[in-house]
């Protein structure tokens, strides 16, 4: 709708200002569309057992370090103080991008849920035979009837509403992750943050 809306705007006027404007516009929705599709291929990959995996031993210090960067500048923007505390020679056995992707968008939600003078911590704990790689913010919280639900394709809470996204990211982070052998979870209070948990097999030390 809002692409047809767009051309129709421009086809209505000889303006060629206004016809670069509404192709630009145009090209930025059917990112959009692409990126919405393609995620949805993904969590549906995940799902039904056919997403591909290329698993290698990961370093999570490292990879929450390299996650950690890239949303450096954001945080900052956002007046959020972001930190990994996650020591290196930690180490998965578990398909890197996937994981990178999966912990970017409990990242970046906890960001973007977080008011100015808010800290968000990664962080990992090594248990027995499993590994737990935690995002834990000082946000908005989410509702208890909604913690069920937020795993939902395309389900919006009452603090998202106003935020403009795919709503695709968590339902992408859980199946990428069980399609890893993992498990994902979430504790939350109104108020209070959230800490969103991701529990991946440990590999046992060679002998």
């Amino acid at each position: 709708t809002r692409l047809r809306v767009t051309a129709e705007s421009a086809l209505a006027t000889n303006d060629p200002i206004r016809h670069r404007e509404a192709l630009s516009d145009c090209l930025e929705e059917s990112d959009r569309v692409l990126s919405m599709l393609t995620t949805l291929m993904d969590i549906s990959e995940a799902e039904t057992g056919t997403m591909k995996l290329n698993r290698s031993p990961v370093d999570l210090g490292t990879l929450a370090s390299e996650v950690a960067a890239v949303y450096e500048d954001t945080a900052e923007d956002a007046g959020v103080a972001l930190a990994a505390k996650v020591p290196h020679g930690l180490v998965v056995h578990a398909d890197r991008d996937r994981l990178r992707q999966a912990l970017a968008n409990l990242v970046d939600n906890a960001i973007k849920y977080t008011p100015t003078g808010g800290h968000v911590e990664v962080e990992a704990l090594q248990g027995d035979g499993s590994v737990s790689l935690s995002v834990r913010d000082t946000g908005a919280g989410i509702a208890e009837h909604e913690i069920p639900r937020i795993w939902d394709r395309l389900y919006r809470g009452d603090q998202s509403r106003t935020t403009r996204g795919l709503c695709l990211g968590l339902s992408l982070v859980r199946a990428s992750v069980e399609a890893q052998g993992g498990t994902v979870a979430v504790e939350s209070q109104p108020g209070r943050g959230s800490t969103f948990t991701i529990n991946l097999p440990h590999p046992s030390p060679a002998p």
